[in-house]
């Protein structure tokens, strides 16, 4: 382990700092696109955007105090910053993983209940759902902040670590399981059904449809392969995290093999790129989002963008002299009014 240490003190913060870049700037284009945009505040980026805040939260209260563990031979920050920094991690972690099966429900009941889900599916609703996840986060978090504190190891001289000092072996185990299911087991089981049902759905449709334009064909077969492919995303980015923080609570009492301590590194950057790549998978891939990233410059493709007809599962009013409305298979996984949908709180209680 300590011949590794020189290389580490290098290539943890170096990983970390790509993957800290790439999630602030995509995570806050999300957010000024939303706020930009009075077009794409919808119920399903309300929920976008409050995952976009809680990857921001957690890429900066993890990424430049993880960095600095590998680089610092101790923790100079102080006892107030150590509770309040990992308290903070322990919040925003939870708030990632529960708003990403929030959104994984309103998925589901947008497109598989499109019309029960009229009811409910509000911006109102949306931002009291948000509210709740984080309520909710920063109270399961609070043994974190009881229990972490300062201890002094002699290990190559005393140096001083921001570690949890829990009342028993008992109390270690049973929270490290608690956050296991809280912020994975849980969350997984929650996207993986609505991934089923979502593709369950969208495939009844594609055969219903299957002499339809080849253009919705593609849509349809695009939508399923996003859908899949986020929680394939989730559960690859923080299964390894979670099987080391496992192995660990088995067995507590044994040393920390150089390789464990490696593996540990390069997890922890796995569970931080699913923070960097959610706003690519959720939004930026969307066309809606493309739209208005030009617009605001953001793109270095310009020109006007034809609007066209192209089915969607929702209507969609043409603009223009004698505007009707036409049937249509265009689904994003946004699911958001595009410019010509309808407006804002009916239309999108009602998108697909």
């Amino acid at each position: 382990m300590t011949s590794g240490a020189p290389i580490e003190a290098y290539v943890a913060p170096t990983l970390y700092s790509i993957i800290f870049v790439v999630g602030v700037v995509g995570n806050s284009l999300v957010i000024y696109i939303v706020a930009r945009f009075s077009e794409m505040r919808t119920v399903t980026n309300y929920y976008i955007v409050n995952l976009a805040v809680t990857d921001l939260a957690f890429l900066v209260c993890c990424i430049p105090f993880t960095a600095a563990n590998y680089t610092l031979p101790s923790w100079i920050f102080g006892e107030a910053l150590c509770k309040i920094v990992n308290y903070l991690k322990q919040v925003a972690a939870q708030a990632t993983c529960l708003t990403l099966a929030v959104l994984s429900v309103d998925r589901y009941c947008a497109i598989v209940h499109p019309l029960a889900s009229l009811k409910f599916r509000r911006t109102r609703f949306a931002l009291v759902a948000s509210v709740c996840t984080w309520a909710a986060s920063f109270l399961l978090a609070i043994p974190v902040a009881i229990y972490y504190r300062l201890v002094s190891f002699n290990f190559h001289g005393m140096r001083t670590y921001c570690r949890p000092v829990w009342p028993s072996v008992v109390w270690e185990q049973g929270y490290m399981i608690y956050t296991v299911l809280i912020t994975y087991a849980i969350p997984m089981t929650v996207c993986s059904v609505a991934c089923f049902c979502i593709a369950k759905q969208l495939r009844n449709r594609f055969r219903e449809n299957q002499t339809g334009p080849l253009a919705s064909i593609m849509q349809t077969r695009r939508v399923i392969s996003m859908v899949v492919g986020v929680v394939i995303l989730f559960g690859i980015c923080w299964l390894p995290n979670h099987a080391l923080n496992l192995w660990r609570t088995i067995y507590i009492r044994n040393k920390i093999p150089a390789s464990v301590y490696w593996a540990k590194m390069f997890a922890l950057f796995l569970s931080y790129a699913n923070s960097a790549i959610n706003p690519f998978v959720y939004t930026l891939l969307g066309e809606n989002y493309r739209k208005c990233l030009r617009k605001t410059g953001c793109c270095c493709r310009h020109g006007n963008q034809k609007r066209d007809g192209t089915l969607t599962l929702k209507t969609c009013r043409r603009s223009g002299p004698g505007r009707s409305d036409i049937p249509a298979i265009k689904i994003t996984l946004a699911t958001d009014p595009d410019a010509c949908g309808p407006d804002k709180e009916a239309g999108d209680a009602s998108e697909v």
